[in-house]
């Protein structure tokens, strides 16, 4: 009880220093005012659960239930030394859900596409540092953002082509199955806990990890990037991954206080084809929040609405995050992954022909953006700003799919069921190592005798021989990104691994 408690405080804390700093101009300062209500809010929900008076029964410890839960990134979903999955069974089931409950199924391909998927967000950040710089800490460009934001014809640099690519394909898609798998086991965590210790539960494993990453690693590291930069000095609020957490938090407390209400949605999941239908009316929804916001997180345009509160986008939130989240409750209640898992070939092999031919969409639309083609004349912006939702849907049914057809082997190898359990960790803190690394990077340029100079704060470029700032050869683009990436990786998944079992951190993660 007392982790719950004292996270229950920090947020008081954290509301204050939002509403002490709440920034410069009036949508930030917006922000910090909705941040700080968010915070207040939580605080209280977590001191109510924890001290209104109970039941005797109700009155039970703050221990996390590591392990008990198979919720993607930020719950651990490794199943049991013995092999057994830890989804429900037939007795697990709420009162409310059908006569007869579905069999007990293994589900390690769950666990081990929350593992893929994290890897690929550490993938995808690497990349985000040698390609547009839009990540957080030391970073530099391959490509001449002015020209990329305008849609202009630039010199062709060979990282930046793969790198763009590869982030929007990510960023297109691989937040929204997060969302639809964390989703899927609230309802039966629900039952079991009841409403009181799945919030508690909750703010210990979600509210703790976004209060050690904004309130402690984040101003830390800011404070070492901007030293190492020459910048100003600041103790800097700052979201980073972790926005994922803050939102998977405010989603699964709104749930459980709606669950207390409404009936149980019994449903079937709808056929794969029709999904695709209510995807093509979701990209219609994204479009107009885009154009309402003035812009895309892909291409960093948009006004600072878009990132409203802390979350990575309002324009894939109200038409990716929360519809899939929505369908992640509704799905467990009714055994949606069995429809997945069941899937006929045609319709299997339908899906990926879909989704190729969706990369085959990006691909010609980079192609143009960075060449200059006779005859090609794609709506870069429209497209930009309509694909998301309806290219997310197809590829969260494959990858499901896919997983649970040639990675489902239980037990689970050694190495996978490891590496599991520090995923959740692995997101949190992954920035902090790649910075490090990004570092030593840096000083191996400057030993070898190239000029690094900091623009933008402290992203990095060269200098020519006439002094004028020039982007790094080719060569050590590549050089650094697998640098970058392999010891970044290497070092991040054992260190998290060991952290978790730290006092206090094998409650959180």
């Amino acid at each position: 009880m007392w982790l719950a408690t004292v996270i229950s405080v920090l947020f008081f804390a954290q509301a204050a220093w939002r509403i002490a700093k709440p920034g410069a101009d009036t949508v930030d300062r917006a922000s910090a005012y909705f941040n700080a209500a968010n915070f207040i809010l939580l605080g209280l929900l977590g001191l109510g659960c924890l001290y209104w008076p109970r039941r005797k029964e109700d009155d039970d410890d703050d221990k996390s239930p590591a392990g008990a839960e198979l919720v993607v990134v930020v719950v651990d979903s490794t199943p049991a030394a013995d092999g057994k999955s830890s989804s429900d069974s037939a007795k697990d089931a709420p009162t409310e859900a059908p006569t007869e409950a579905p069999p007990k199924r293994q589900v390690t391909y769950l666990s081990n596409l929350k593992t893929f998927l994290t890897f690929i967000v550490v993938t995808h950040h690497v990349v985000c540092f040698f390609s547009n710089a839009c990540a957080d800490g030391l970073q530099t460009y391959s490509l001449d953002m002015g020209k990329l934001l305008t849609f202009q014809d630039q010199d062709f640099r060979s990282f930046a082509f793969p790198g763009l690519m590869f982030t929007t394909m990510n960023q297109f898609y691989f937040m929204a199955p997060f969302y639809l798998i964390s989703a899927y086991f609230c309802p039966r965590s629900l039952d079991r806990k009841g409403f009181r210790k799945f919030v508690v539960d909750k703010l210990v494993r979600l509210g703790g990890a976004w209060l050690l990453w904004t309130m402690l690693l984040a101003p830390l590291m800011s404070l070492m990037i901007n030293a190492y930069a020459g910048q100003p000095l600041d103790w800097a609020y700052d979201q980073g991954t972790v926005w994922f957490v803050l939102w998977l938090l405010n989603f699964s407390v709104v749930y459980a206080a709606i669950a207390q209400f409404i009936p149980t949605v019994k449903m079937s999941m709808p056929h794969p084809f029709i999904l695709l239908v209510i995807g093509v009316g979701l990209s219609g929804v994204y479009y107009g929040m885009t154009a309402a916001l003035g812009g895309n997180l892909q291409t960093n345009g948009g006004s600072n609405s878009v990132h409203f509160g802390n979350m990575n986008g309002w324009d894939y939130s109200i038409a990716m995050y929360i519809p899939w989240f929505i369908a992640g409750i509704v799905g467990s209640r009714n055994d949606w992954l069995k429809s997945v898992e069941e899937m006929s070939t045609w319709v299997v092999w339908s899906l990926r022909f879909i989704v190729v031919g969706f990369w085959t969409i990006i691909f010609m639309v980079f192609v143009q953006s960075l060449f200059s083609i006779p005859g090609s004349h794609l709506d870069t912006p429209f497209l930009l700003s309509f694909l998301p939702p309806v290219y997310a849907m197809p590829m969260t049914l494959v990858v499901l799919q896919l997983f649970h057809q040639y990675f489902n082997a239980t037990p689970q190898s050694k190495l996978m069921r490891n590496a599991g359990s520090a995923a959740y960790l692995v997101y949190v803190i992954q920035f902090w190592p790649m910075n490090l690394v990004m570092m030593t990077f840096v000083e191996i340029l400057k030993a070898a005798g190239t000029p690094i100079i900091f623009i933008d704060g402290h992203n990095f470029i060269t200098t020519d021989a006439e002094g004028n700032g020039t982007l790094l050869s080719e060569g050590a683009i590549w050089g650094g990104f697998f640098f970058v990436l392999v010891l970044t990786q290497l070092i991040l998944w054992p260190l998290s691994f060991y952290l978790r079992k730290l006092p206090v951190m094998n409650k959180v993660f």
